[in-house]
């Protein structure tokens, strides 16, 4: 067993409640600045990252009993297979690039173990999971895939329904040309939000830059920042 710490944030915007946590483990810490996830993906220490990571989540939601699972991509993709029937909750599963779907090359990892126990029973060894739910939920053309446990998931729970990409048009791109996303209803795309305010039409370059710092000068305000034009804001936006 594996000794995960948690710890929270809390802070209130609008009358909102928000809550984040926070994950800690030495194998969480084994990343590098140009890579945020362990690698290289054929080790035996990335599948134990990975596998750590996806119970860790798991024992959060049944903790939490949120109102939906907001999962993106496949990195917590396995995260509702550790979840008991009583304690599921809704499921919904962003491709922001499906291109990339935890695909471990399973045949290159050098480990003695590894070398002498069937595939099946040391992946369900390492991810704590039966060899028939490494079967279903975790096999696609032969090859170890994590975003796999996610769509079976939700096709077999949901009936399909929960899959979502980044816009409408990646949706129908991703059902033409990606076999994993076979047999789902639909992908939804997101509803993303947008400005309600009317089209001003066009706006000439002198009237954008004056527009611009007069927002520079509110942000700073804002934020309790010093009034500096000249000053360079950096904004950033992820998750």
């Amino acid at each position: 067993p594996q000794t995960v710490v948690v710890y929270t944030l809390s802070s209130e915007l609008s009358g909102v409640q928000r809550n984040w946590y926070l994950l800690d483990h030495e194998f969480f810490e084994e990343r590098s600045k140009r890579q945020p996830y362990p690698s290289p993906m054929t080790t035996l220490r990335t599948l134990r990252y990975f596998s750590l990571w996806n119970q860790a989540v798991a024992h959060l939601i049944q903790d939490l009993q949120p109102d939906v699972y907001h999962c993106m991509d496949y990195h917590a993709a396995l995260a509702p297979l550790y979840i008991p029937k009583e304690c599921r909750v809704p499921v919904i599963l962003v491709l922001h690039n499906a291109d990339y779907m935890g695909i471990v090359e399973t045949d290159f990892i050098n480990n003695r173990f590894w070398q002498t126990v069937p595939a099946l029973r040391r992946l369900g060894v390492v991810f704590n999971l039966k060899k028939s739910a490494i079967r279903k939920y975790m096999t696609f053309e032969g090859r170890f895939n994590m975003l796999k446990a996610g769509v079976a998931y939700i096709k077999e729970v949901q009936a399909g329904h929960g899959v979502c990409a980044v816009s409408a048009n990646y949706g129908v791109e991703l059902k033409r040309e990606r076999a994993l996303f076979n047999g789902l209803p639909c992908i939804m795309a997101l509803d993303n939000a947008t400005d309600p305010a009317e089209d001003q039409g066009n706006t000439g370059i002198d009237t954008l830059k004056k527009q611009r710092f007069q927002a520079k000068e509110a942000l700073q305000a804002h934020c309790g920042l010093d009034q500096n034009p000249e000053a360079k804001i950096l904004i950033f936006i992820g998750r």
